[in-house]
């Protein structure tokens, strides 16, 4: 499909509105005549890496592979961000639930030892 096309589908389905309005700036500087990788690199939010790639693939005549190639990273890059935080959050469980374990058997156990020592 033509880059407009797909660059209307895609500020069309992104969620984050700040990326949806560089996408759409992005359209019209394309439609103007700039190439993709020059309208992405007027915005700081797009990482240079991308920018560079872009411009790869349009000098190169690969645009479409580069841009499938840029989607496999950053879906690495989303899936190793999430099992890091997977990964920090299970430790964290843990210790929450040890610690809630401990003040319900504090709990159970103090008025047992309390009833124990008065009996005496």
């Amino acid at each position: 499909i033509p880059i407009v096309k797909a660059l209307e589908i895609t500020s069309s389905v992104v969620g984050d509105e700040v990326y949806k309005e560089i996408i759409l700036e992005v359209t019209e500087q394309v439609k103007s005549g700039s190439t993709l990788s020059d309208a992405l690199s007027r915005h700081p939010e797009i990482p240079s890496i991308m920018v560079q790639m872009t411009k790869v693939g349009e000098e190169s005549g690969e645009l479409g592979n580069i841009l499938k190639t840029l989607a496999k990273f950053y879906q690495r890059e989303v899936t190793n961000a999430v099992d890091m935080l997977i990964g920090m959050i299970e430790p964290v469980m843990i210790i929450a639930l040890a610690i809630g374990v401990g003040f319900l058997l504090a709990a159970v156990l103090m008025p047992i030892y309390n009833i124990a020592g008065g009996i005496q």
